[in-house]
């Protein structure tokens, strides 16, 4: 549980968030335990309470960084990484901070903008609390699904698999159409 936990964290932590992917650490963890007969809740409250905690530890670092920032690694090398998140943050407003925690690398550097530009300490929690409550359901439950269709596929329930695997791939290609239409068509 512990793993699924810090997976959360990194997720959401500037500039960690961007070099290791958290998000697969905590959906093959929680994806193990669903296979082993674990219960989920435990793992759900753990990716809420660790997402919170990332998205607020790069908040508070771009609250009390913020002019030395734009000047520190990796963005003296890698500018656009903070050109997006302020374009994306200047587009959404508070709503920006619910919407990057689906979008890669939006996901940890939106949050240390809200901190640079000073945005309310209330509407950033309220924000990313409530969206925490979002994300952490949209990773557990996937992951969850896909380590009991690991049982099915032992007892040689293809027919089960096959189809969900069929949904998995219409609900990805849905998911990739409105990344598309949000993040790319926006630059």
């Amino acid at each position: 549980m512990a793993i699924a936990f810090a997976g959360a964290i990194i997720e959401a932590v500037a500039v960690i968030g961007i070099i290791v992917p958290g998000t697969p650490i905590l959906m093959a963890v929680t994806g193990a335990a669903a296979a082993g007969g674990q219960p989920m809740l435990p793992y759900l409250v753990l990716a809420v309470v660790g997402a919170v905690i990332g998205d607020f530890a790069s908040f508070w670092f771009g609250a009390h960084y913020a002019g030395r920032l734009r000047r520190m690694w990796p963005f003296t090398t890698r500018p656009e990484l903070l050109a997006r998140a302020d374009w994306f943050f200047d587009r959404y407003g508070t709503a920006s901070v619910a919407l990057c925690r689906f979008l890669p690398v939006l996901r940890s550097t939106v949050p240390l903008v809200a901190g640079m530009t000073g945005m309310s300490s209330k509407k950033f929690v309220m924000a990313n609390v409530t969206s925490a409550f979002v994300w952490a359901p949209a990773h557990v439950y996937p992951a969850q699904f896909a380590g009991l269709m690991l049982d099915a596929l032992r007892d040689g329930d293809w027919v089960a698999v096959s189809l969900w695997g069929g949904m998995l791939l219409c609900c990805a290609g849905g998911a990739w159409v409105v990344h598309r239409l949000v993040v790319v068509r926006a630059r």
